[in-house]
């Protein structure tokens, strides 16, 4: 059995997979995370993964196809030691980027930050004050 857990964060969309990626459950695995491509950055935290199948190293394969055509980064995370002899001897390590959970926290800080940059709209110089007013569209006292 396969759960997924999916947080996002901005352009960012961690799932947290447990369990078992094989066949059958290894396409749930695909249809989820396809629905999640519209992002900027997709980490697979497989801390809880306790064993892939062929099914799942094509499902991981075909992600990583797809991650590739819409422009998303796929980082896989939290990789155990037997998912990661298993990428080794398929010689898949180098297909995936892998990274610790240090360097997702910093892809999940830049989002973060990136969103609080997000202007509200265009600025309004106050030609009577010399002072830049910010213009959100909203009224004072509306």
């Amino acid at each position: 059995m396969l759960s997924l857990r999916i947080q996002r964060l901005g352009d960012v969309t961690v799932i947290h997979c447990a369990g078992r990626i094989l066949f059958p459950h290894a396409g749930e695995l695909r249809a989820a995370i396809f629905r999640q491509l519209r992002t900027r950055a997709l980490v697979l935290d497989l801390a809880d993964v306790v064993a892939v199948d062929a099914s799942g190293l094509g499902a991981l394969v075909s992600l990583r196809a797809q991650a590739q055509q819409t422009g998303t980064t796929l980082k896989l995370m939290n990789v155990t030691p037997k998912t990661e002899n298993l990428l080794r001897i398929t010689h898949l390590n180098s297909a995936f980027e892998v990274c610790s959970a240090r360097e997702a926290l910093d892809l999940l800080c830049r989002a973060i930050h990136e969103n609080e940059l997000v202007p509200l709209g265009p600025e309004i110089h106050d030609a009577d004050t010399s002072r830049a007013i910010l213009n959100t569209g909203s009224r004072v006292g509306a």
